[in-house]
């Protein structure tokens, strides 16, 4: 691949790790997934488990920034992560499982 300013801009409209900068959300994306998939080398997760996880966080982020930093619930947050325009989360049926995961 040339990395030259139109392959560059290009990528910067289309890619999801690039929509994901310049998102005001990064700061708490990029974070979260880290603490709840990188840090402890785990794949997916159920839906349940992700939605509580990013819960406490929001619990936490709200009690710094006011109710209006975060409004949304968790599961409005992953979907909307997951959703294609974001890219930056995949949501899916485990066989045999009708809980949604995502990884």
């Amino acid at each position: 691949m040339n990395l030259n300013y139109t392959t560059l801009d290009l990528l910067r409209q289309s890619h999801p790790a690039w929509r994901l900068l310049r998102s005001d959300y990064a700061p708490l994306v990029a974070s979260f997934l880290h603490r709840v998939f990188i840090a402890p080398n785990v794949r997916e997760m159920a839906q349940a488990d992700l939605a509580e996880a990013l819960e406490d966080e929001l619990f936490a982020l709200r009690e710094q920034g006011g109710p209006e930093s975060f409004p949304r619930s968790a599961s409005a947050y992953l979907n909307d992560w997951a959703d294609n325009d974001k890219g930056w989360l995949r949501k899916f049926y485990p066989t045999g499982s009708d809980e949604p995961h995502f990884d």
